[in-house]
């Protein structure tokens, strides 16, 4: 996660964020998002849930952190969640790094 998010921010380069010291329950869902409900494999291995809908395991931390999930191990199997699109994660990170 923290490669995708220093690439987002080439345009600044000196500045360096932690994305774990972000306010993730500003995270706003303009562009809809995937519902989708967890099986025990991804709760086991949660880059896949990063992988099966970005195409990039680096997403992992995102996807559990706007779904309020500090510990996915602690989630139960076919709890539903929302999955961000792209672009939505894009522009959070950007309006997060000024």
């Amino acid at each position: 996660m923290r490669e995708q998010i220093y690439s987002i921010m080439e345009s600044d380069p000196e500045t360096i964020f932690d994305p774990m010291s972000v306010d993730f329950s500003t995270f706003e869902f303009t562009q809809g998002y995937y519902n989708h409900r967890l099986t025990q494999k991804e709760i086991e291995k949660s880059y896949i849930l990063s992988y099966q809908y970005y195409g990039d395991i680096n997403y992992e931390d995102i996807i559990l952190l706007v779904n309020n999930i500090p510990d996915i191990f602690e989630v139960p199997v076919g709890v539903e969640i929302k999955i961000p699109k792209i672009n939505d994660i894009n522009a959070f990170i950007l309006k997060n790094t000024k």
